[in-house]
């Protein structure tokens, strides 16, 4: 029986690449989005690679939204695996211009929605005899410039610490929660928006990360990461893992 993963996000972007890359792998998939066609297409794709796949459409910032996803991966036999991916600003206005009410909204999304759903899939990853959670973080949670959504950098600092913190599920649960940072990864629009830089804006920017690349760190993790671990990727270096 195929080992159940849940991924957040996983109409579009990182989380279809991850989705399919687990699938791949000989996951079955949770796809979880609030985009219904988004994650119909996606669902469509993994299908094909002949492993379990359920389609989710929710939000994962709902609690009643949340525990839908984790109800279906207990239907095909797990979770096993989460990776919380969901994420993301929205480009109106950011803190301080933004209202608490957006600004708490980008803060959900990315912290409180993945230390929810992490919450809700210990128990059943316990029954199971153990699972792996990725938390996809972003190298704004590391940085110590000036960032353009604050709320956001805060927010995927959290995460990291968060991830840190639980390293302890490893013995209490037989859970190990792990972190990915990313930088600039090269998907559709990041790739669009490096076609439009000058020369100059492009020697002074580290070169994108290809999504296999994240992928690669994220499979390796689930396969043989330590809780608490959490991975740096800088375009153009190797995958760092900080030493505590």
């Amino acid at each position: 029986m195929a080992r159940i993963a849940i991924v957040t996000g996983a109409g579009a972007g990182l989380g279809r690449e991850i989705a399919v890359g687990l699938a791949d792998a000989g996951y079955g998939i949770i796809v979880a989005d609030r985009d219904e066609r988004a994650a119909t297409a996606c669902a469509h794709l993994i299908e094909q690679r002949a492993v379990p796949v359920r389609k989710v459409c929710a939000d994962v910032r709902v609690p009643s939204d949340a525990e839908c996803i984790v109800s279906a991966a207990r239907q095909l036999g797990g979770p096993h695996v989460l990776v919380n991916n969901a994420g993301g600003w929205t480009p109106q206005r950011q803190y301080p211009e933004a209202t608490a009410e957006e600004w708490a909204a980008t803060i959900s999304l990315n912290l409180v929605a993945p230390m929810m759903l992490s919450q809700l899939v210990l128990s059943p990853m316990r029954e199971q005899g153990g699972g792996a959670i990725i938390n996809i973080s972003s190298s704004a949670g590391l940085d110590s410039t000036s960032y353009g959504s604050p709320e956001y950098g805060a927010a995927k600092a959290g995460l990291i610490r968060f991830t840190s913190s639980l390293s302890g599920l490893a013995t209490s649960h037989g859970v190990r929660m792990m972190c990915v940072a990313p930088d600039w990864i090269g998907l559709e629009r990041a790739q669009a928006q490096w076609a439009l830089m000058s020369p100059a804006e492009r020697a002074a920017t580290r070169p994108l990360i290809p999504p296999v690349d994240v992928v690669a760190v994220v499979l390796q993790l689930i396969r043989e990461g330590a809780g608490g671990t959490v991975v740096e990727m800088r375009g153009g270096d190797q995958p760092l893992v900080p030493t505590p």
